[in-house]
């Protein structure tokens, strides 16, 4: 199982933390490497509008991991943190995907 399969068991309190906290970037990081610095956080809205009218993801839960499993499908150790502007920018975990052993899912409150 890869870093990407253990978060989507927890996609949707994922998504939903989300809505909660709106970063309006997310920082990244797959085996201790960052791999998108600031990854832009789209509006649901658009995701939706552009479904619509192309097709593709409709929401966060579809877009967060699919997006990023097509990527680094391999990935064992992922992270995401939410980023805010700033000087300098706010940096604030999310959730967090490890090897058993290593705590598999972890989701920050």
């Amino acid at each position: 199982m890869n870093a990407w399969q253990a978060l989507k068991a927890h996609v949707v309190p994922l998504a939903e933390k989300l809505r909660r906290v709106l970063p309006p970037k997310l920082r990244v990081v797959v085996h201790g490497e960052v791999v998108y610095w600031a990854l832009l956080l789209p509006p649901e809205e658009d995701l939706k509008a552009h479904a619509q009218a192309w097709g593709g993801v409709r929401s966060w839960e579809e877009w967060l991991l699919d997006r990023l499993e097509a990527d680094f499908p391999e990935a064992l150790e992922v992270e995401l943190l939410g980023v805010w502007a700033g000087s300098p920018p706010r940096v604030e975990p999310v959730a967090a995907a490890r090897p058993k052993g290593r705590k598999e899912v972890r989701e920050y409150a």
